[in-house]
């Protein structure tokens, strides 16, 4: 019986166990991860995070007609976006339109 492979693979098996004894020669740098912490920071909202004050101000024309238009789109949903004719140049009405299932009741 030939022991060579063996010894090759009982070889390579201590060496991969003692390469875990090197210490590691990285470095890390000073500003590793600096470019996504000054990102997360500029895209906060409040970096505080107390909230306002106050409630936020609206008039009373303006909130009504804000809650409208929210529940007239249950009534009557806006028409479907046609996605097939994004920067074609198609007009409207020679576009090819996807039928709207809202409110028909057939789901």
């Amino acid at each position: 019986m030939n022991t060579m492979p063996i010894r090759y693979i009982a070889l390579l098996a201590v060496l991969t166990v003692l390469s875990g004894c090197v210490p590691r020669s990285y470095q890390e740098e000073p500003q590793f991860g600096q470019t996504v912490r000054e990102n997360r920071a500029i895209q906060t909202v409040n970096p505080t995070g107390i909230p306002p004050s106050g409630p936020v101000a609206l008039d009373g024309s303006t909130a009504k007609a804000a809650v409208d238009r929210y529940i007239s789109t249950f009534i009557t949903p806006p028409p479907p976006v046609n996605v097939f004719s994004i920067g074609v140049g198609a007009s409207g009405s020679s576009a090819m339109t996807v039928p709207s299932v809202m409110g028909t009741g057939s789901y």
